[in-house]
């Protein structure tokens, strides 16, 4: 009496390589825009945070607080928080861009490369900060207000889009 061995045959095992890789060939663009996304999420929370602090510090310190923006429109940017009017005084906090690869920072509005909060409200000037990368941007505005908000013109998820 003969015994049939069970097991796959050469001819199966690479069909079934050959669907696994069609598959994961199909799939690694759809990741590489999520983790796109995802990054561009990040660094504008990071600088929406950072612009929160920024305000509560002020307030607390009962002083003047700036960001100070370097390397603008490019991925090599970086800012520091000073508590100070200007960017002499001593470092609250520190974000660079190589944290953030691939992504680029621009900023426009009055006031150059400077964003000063003062400890009372209603006294911060209109300023739109873009992230980039890619097909995806998020923007964190201020306004002359005191308010801090972040929107996408190119609807990302998670993030409200921009009016």
């Amino acid at each position: 009496m003969r015994r049939r061995l069970s097991g796959l045959t050469l001819i199966e095992l690479l069909v079934g390589l050959v669907v696994m890789t069609v598959l994961t060939s199909l799939a690694v663009p759809g990741f590489q825009g999520l983790r796109e996304q995802s990054q561009i999420r990040s660094a504008g929370m990071a600088v929406y945070a950072d612009l929160q602090l920024a305000r509560s510090e002020a307030i607390k310190r009962s002083r003047e607080v700036t960001v100070c923006f370097s390397g603008l429109d490019s991925i090599a940017w970086s800012y520091r928080l000073h508590d100070s009017g200007d960017c002499s005084g001593s470092v609250i906090e520190r974000v660079d861009g190589q944290d953030f690869p691939g992504i680029k920072l621009s900023m426009t509005g009055i006031g150059g490369d400077q964003l000063s909060f003062q400890p009372r409200r209603h006294q911060l000037v209109t300023k739109r900060i873009t992230l980039s990368s890619g097909h995806h941007d998020m923007q964190v505005k201020t306004w002359n207000n005191g308010i801090i908000r972040t929107c996408s013109d190119h609807g990302l998820p998670g993030v409200p889009v921009c009016e």
